[in-house]
């Protein structure tokens, strides 16, 4: 069993670490972190800390994908508190005073639990969390020194900032205007030096996993078989966030099937195998199946109309080909794959396990990555899509237009257009590297 953490600015790793020996701490997750672990039945992914506003947040479906394949996901403090209120009637484990108070609905913001904070591996803080402040009030009103009013008057004044804006002294300038100052700087002084509830309850978390104490086990219920929840969107993102390392790189499944897209000699016939399975059904012979399945549609080689033909197929093609041959190249060329990438990897896993293209991804992240080094705003972005038009031209041998929509369609491309978004972050390894022209 592997326990993984992600901590931020909460709590300092190093207590994370004397708490839970042999975790493998994280920085905050962002998107996709989750998925990236790999990780299997019986690990632990503690959600402490996480990004949002700048970086795109952990999806709910992506905890759902880990609990759903027997992980256990436990959340508390921060992002975790308020993923786990969500998603703890699904099998996420909340833990801690701050996940109870979002799961009683005491507190219902986000930002509630938001901090700025510097770089990492320190994260120091350089707001205070408005839940640290209302816990701490609430403990002094439960004291005897701070009334019910002075209470909600200093979560109303820290709530009234913008969690950007909170730092104590914009807290105490505020609390000076609302003739608050003295209580507020008596609550601040007591808090000083001292652990918010945000690491209390981080080092509680820890502490009970460490003894095999938190409550749950992260088991999913009955709605883990169904289907309905597992969108395109969550096939996308696990084969995009499947990572293998090439030389300390890591190098997303999506990507390299997207590589192969674009440069695998063989790939238009092995997407053409992808898409007749798709259409027929695995089995032996597929062409004649797919054909009949055609049929049943209403798409035979006498009911093509010279629109249809027009559209998705070349003049050459519409000379050339017989009529089977026409019905086959536009099933595979009007074949919508909704998430065409997890397809790819789910039918073909051999067309992402290739080192070599693998090794290629990997250059071409380096490469992306240096060059836009050398001068400020010079990126991929800034590639002219004509100049991967020409790329992709020469790459397929296309020699016009509609010899180029018809090489993209049949590599499972929906468009040029789709084409060219997928080989911008290659484009400069191929000339760099191989010494490849532009077009």
């Amino acid at each position: 069993m592997r326990v993984h953490v992600f901590l931020g600015p909460t709590l300092p790793g190093r207590d994370a670490a004397r708490v839970l020996p042999g975790a493998v701490l994280h920085p905050p997750a962002a998107h996709g972190d989750m998925l990236r672990l790999g990780c299997e039945a019986g690990d632990v992914v503690v959600l402490v800390d996480g990004y949002y506003h700048h970086s795109a947040s952990v999806r709910h479906k992506e905890i759902l994908a880990l609990v759903s394949d027997g992980v256990h996901v436990v959340g508390c403090a921060s992002m975790g508190a308020l993923r786990a209120a969500e998603l703890h009637p699904y099998g996420m484990v909340g833990n801690g005073t701050v996940f109870e108070m979002y799961r009683d609905g005491v507190i219902d913001g986000d930002d509630e639990v938001a901090v700025m904070h510097a770089e990492g591996p320190e994260y120091r803080k350089l707001t205070v969390p408005s839940v640290a402040v209302r816990h701490a009030a609430a403990s002094a009103t439960l004291a005897g020194w701070l009334s019910e009013s002075d209470h909600r008057d200093i979560v109303g004044i820290v709530r009234s900032l913008h969690y950007t804006d909170r730092t104590w002294q914009a807290v105490e300038t505020a609390a000076r205007q609302a003739g608050r100052h003295d209580q507020v700087a008596r609550l601040r002084s007591s808090m000083a030096g001292q652990p918010d509830v945000k690491a209390l309850d981080t080092l509680d978390t820890l502490t009970k996993i460490a003894r095999h104490e938190l409550p749950g086990d992260g088991e999913p219920g009955e709605w883990a078989t169904s289907r309905h929840w597992r969108t395109r969107f969550l096939a996308e993102w696990r084969t995009e966030f499947s990572v293998t390392t090439v030389d300390g790189i890591e190098v997303g499944a999506g990507a390299v099937a997207r590589y192969q897209q674009i440069y695998l000699k063989d790939f238009p016939a092995r997407w053409e195998r992808l898409v007749l399975s798709t259409v027929a059904g695995p089995g032996a012979g597929l062409v004649p199946r797919a054909l009949a399945a055609a049929a049943r549609q209403g798409l035979t080689p006498e009911s093509i109309t010279p629109a249809q033909a027009g559209y998705w197929l070349t003049p050459a093609e519409r000379t050339a080909l017989s009529g089977v041959d026409a019905v086959i190249r536009m099933l595979v060329r009007s074949h919508v794959a909704p998430a065409p990438a997890h397809q790819i990897v789910a039918f073909d896993p051999e067309v992402v396990a290739d080192p070599a293209a693998r090794r290629a991804v990997a250059e071409a992240q380096v490469t992306n990555a240096r060059v836009a080094s050398w001068k400020n705003g010079q990126s991929v972005a800034h590639l002219k899509s004509e100049v991967l038009h020409a790329h992709l031209a020469e790459t397929w041998q296309a020699e016009d237009g509609a010899a180029l929509t018809a090489a993209a369609r049949d590599r499972g491309f929906d468009s040029v257009d789709a084409a060219v978004a997928a080989v911008r972050p290659f484009f400069l390894r191929t000339v760099l590297l191989t010494g490849t022209k532009a077009g």
